[in-house]
């Protein structure tokens, strides 16, 4: 997915990590000059992502990897949650308010990125899978992979609507660990997976050229947000 035309107008999970990064960092270093020596921080980490190659195994366009159809089923893989704020290095009026001050400080140093950017990419995202689930030629491949699923002992009609059956249950079960292998297999067979991405990329590819203009400020404004992030830590680092 990371690879799709629109994603480079999109920001990816690296800018979430700094952005703990300099969140902590300006903290910190608000809390030293308010007197509060001991303070290091809330100890908050943002969510690891997941290893590229499991991130998405199973979509519209069936299942990718037989190795992850083995161990994961349907299952996304688990993420780290973030560490939760332990107790508070200090205590009292002074302490609670030497915090919001620094938050606030803090918050409109990092600023907000323009939602309207964000907003647009999400919906030509959506426009984009809308068009390609439509599409003849995607149509016609995911009608060969029901047919091998079927003749695997699967019924279903779809990759979503299989996928979805096993959605209710904690962790893969044996019969989950199955279909997602007999997924994967008849993935390989159909040819599903590869034609589904490139006709989303060519539909993408569109939707680009008719909104170039707000996708490039869109671009410039994620690359702005992320060079002030680098230098708001490297400023409070130094």
């Amino acid at each position: 997915m990371t690879g799709l035309p629109l994603s480079a107008y999109q920001a990816d999970d690296r800018p979430a990590v700094k952005e703990i990064q300099a969140r902590n960092a300006l903290t910190v270093s608000c809390m030293h000059r308010a007197g509060f020596a001991g303070f290091t921080g809330d100890g908050l980490q943002a969510a690891q992502p997941p290893d590229n190659a499991t991130a998405l195994p199973a979509g519209a366009w069936g299942y990718l990897g037989a190795e992850a159809a083995a161990t994961l089923g349907f299952h996304p893989p688990r993420r780290s949650a973030p560490r939760p704020d332990p107790a508070p290095a200090g205590s009292g009026e002074a302490y609670d308010g030497a915090r919001v001050d620094c938050d606030r400080q803090t918050a409109e140093r990092i600023g907000s990125p323009p939602a309207a950017g964000s907003r647009l990419v999400d919906r030509l995202f959506q426009e984009s899978t809308t068009a390609t689930a439509r599409d003849a030629r995607v149509v016609a491949a995911t009608g060969q992979w029901t047919a091998c699923m079927t003749a695997a002992g699967f019924r279903t009609t779809t990759p979503e609507e299989l996928a979805h059956g096993y959605s209710t249950t904690p962790d893969p079960t044996p019969a989950e660990l199955a279909a997602a292998r007999a997924d994967a297999d008849c993935t390989a067979r159909s040819g599903l997976a590869g034609l589904w991405f490139a006709v989303l990329a060519g539909y993408q590819r569109q939707l680009i050229d008719h909104n170039a203009q707000a996708l490039t400020a869109q671009q410039e404004a994620v690359r702005a947000k992320d060079a002030k992030l680098t230098r708001l830590i490297a400023g409070e680092g130094g």
